[in-house]
């Protein structure tokens, strides 16, 4: 029998701009990545979610016990805490995610948060708005999280996710951070679209396992945390971390 490889079942082509939505890129990742249930949003939901409110208020409420009853049985599916996002971001502006760290329990909760965000409403008008993405909640530790840069699917730079110490941990693993995350996109490239792409992972216990956790588009309001979207990056800097200059009195 003749040997196939992978490539040949090359994916169904998804321009870059489009591929970093999570429906999209998912179906292509997602052994790669955090199991998640994608729960589809209906037009009045999504109309709902543009508007902020409805003149309409039976018919607000409507919507609203609605997707409730619609969240309440994969919510139920998954174990501890969710973490919910939509297609393109996640409601991190709003004052429950932030104070809790992203978790969130009841599908009540959940929908709520959805109707708070200014994100998610700014979504929902520019049309990037399908589904609510739900994943088991898992707490990050901070010096696991990286941010990488991918042209054409090859890695072109490599940054620390949180940028808010230097992490000592990281001085000396961070070459074979960079190695593994090149080998690990060199690997993942005939899945990915030519073109520009922004991909967050993150390491699981002792490093031992690359997840990718997001991507992103390429500029525009994605952070480009160490690097600049201006440089240049026909070369390979590998991974940027913050230097030793930064406080370092909290715990890996």
């Amino acid at each position: 029998m003749q040997n196939m490889s992978n490539n040949i079942f090359s994916p169904a082509p998804i321009a870059a701009e489009d591929f970093w939505r999570m429906p999209n890129w998912y179906t292509q990742l997602a052994a790669h990545t955090f199991i998640t249930t994608f729960v589809p949003l209906p037009k009045d939901a999504i109309e709902l979610l543009k508007a902020g409110e409805l003149d309409d208020l039976d018919e607000e409420e409507r919507i609203d016990n609605m997707m409730i009853e619609e969240l309440r049985q994969p919510m139920a599916e998954i174990p501890g805490n969710c973490f919910l996002c939509v297609d393109s971001c996640a409601p991190t502006d709003t004052e429950r995610f932030r104070a809790k760290g992203g978790a969130v329990y009841s599908p009540r909760s959940a929908w709520r948060i959805m109707r708070e965000s200014e994100k998610v409403r700014n979504a929902a008008r520019a049309g990037l708005l399908t589904s609510i993405c739900l994943r088991p909640y898992r707490n990050m530790t901070p010096a696991r999280e990286f941010r990488l840069f991918i042209i054409d699917g090859k890695l072109k730079g490599m940054s620390q996710y949180h940028l808010v110490r230097h992490f000592r941990r990281l001085d000396d693993i961070r070459e074979n951070l960079w190695n593994r995350c090149q080998l690990f996109i060199n690997a993942k490239s005939w899945r990915l679209p030519p073109g520009k792409l922004v991909m967050d992972v993150y390491f699981t216990a002792n490093y031992e396992r690359i997840m990718i956790v997001d991507l992103n588009p390429w500029g525009g309001d994605t952070d480009p945390k160490l690097f600049k979207w201006e440089e240049d990056w026909s070369g390979t800097p590998g991974l940027r971390v913050m230097d030793s200059g930064t406080p370092d009195d909290l715990p890996l």
